[in-house]
């Protein structure tokens, strides 16, 4: 096998989540992921948690670096990349792909991508899509093996540690108001938690810990993962949420203060959603929205695409 060198970065580029620019010849000895993504892109929002966990796994041994190519002229914009880098707690360097140069360098086809660079400063292997986990954890492990890597954690400055901490919302992603009840609804995205006011604006509740977790319970004992939409029953006094990243549904009662999962299995379903199984065997892709309309619950799947 031929291994062709990795371009260098631009050296004129803009970064975030570093006090300083990167380059290939500087993290040389390590391994590198190169990760091209845009942020209004649902598919390489969901390997962000891949990234995560080799990330920890390889601390000493790998660095992961994003290269955001925006689609759109509103995803080139600094800001809100950096916003999105926020809103999806995003923790190592992003570069700004301008004009898709790196993609180009890269012969990149499509969203998301994943390459990795070996300690010397080669391409070595390159992935399409979702799905690729296994196989990018294990490429790694075989670079590990081949080459003596000195272990060294690096540390960077990252977005958030420039961010004021005590934000009564952070990345609200819907609201419902219903006049009947006199409750506003308020998808607390950031904090994993659903607010509930009146139409005055008095908080009422917190629903949820603020952590982000699969677990049902009491309101102050429950979590949630980036809740989104949502549908509520005034009859019965029921919330229904779109819990995104927990490719779930959750039902909020609001007269016992419990919080139950009724759709979900808490994992990614990799699949087109054909032939549903009762509601906690189903598993889903990334609900987004949902609505009740008499006895069914219409749920808006943005992982693949389809109404369930």
């Amino acid at each position: 096998m031929v291994l062709v060198r990795a371009p260098e970065f631009p050296r004129q580029y803009s970064w975030l989540n570093t006090d300083f620019s990167l380059s290939l010849a500087q993290l040389k000895g390590r391994i590198i992921l190169l990760d091209f993504w845009t942020y209004c892109c649902i598919n390489c929002l969901h390997i962000l948690h891949d990234l995560k966990y080799l990330e920890k796994k390889y601390s000493q041994y790998l660095t992961v670096i994003g290269v955001h190519s925006g689609k759109f002229d509103h995803e080139q914009e600094i800001e809100n990349i950096r916003q999105a880098i926020l809103r999806y707690h995003v923790e190592h360097p992003i570069i700004i792909d301008q004009n898709y140069s790196i993609w180009q360098q890269y012969t990149v086809k499509g969203w998301p991508t994943i390459v990795l660079i070996d300690p010397k400063g080669y391409c070595f292997k390159s992935f399409t899509g979702e799905g690729h986990l296994s196989a990018i954890d294990d490429a790694i492990n075989s670079l590990i093996k081949q080459y003596q890597i000195e272990p060294k954690h690096l540390k960077f400055t990252l977005e958030k540690q420039k961010e004021a901490t005590t934000k009564p919302l952070y990345f609200p992603g819907k609201i419902l108001a219903d006049l009947q009840s006199n409750y506003l609804f308020i998808a607390d995205s950031g904090h994993h938690q659903i607010v509930i006011t009146n139409l005055q604006g008095k908080i009422l509740n917190r629903i949820g810990t603020g952590q982000p977790g699969l677990k049902d319970g009491k309101f102050h004992q429950a979590q949630l993962f980036n809740p989104q939409g949502m549908s509520f029953d005034a009859k019965k006094q029921i919330l229904y949420v779109a819990d995104t990243d927990n490719h779930a549904i959750r039902a909020i009662d609001l007269n016992q203060e419990i919080v139950t999962t009724i759709v979900g299995t808490g994992k990614q379903n990799s699949q087109l959603l054909s032939q549903p199984k009762k509601g906690i065997e189903t598993a889903l892709n990334s609900p987004w929205d949902l609505e009740k309309i008499e006895n069914q619950l219409f749920v808006v799947l943005a992982g693949s695409h389809q109404v369930g």
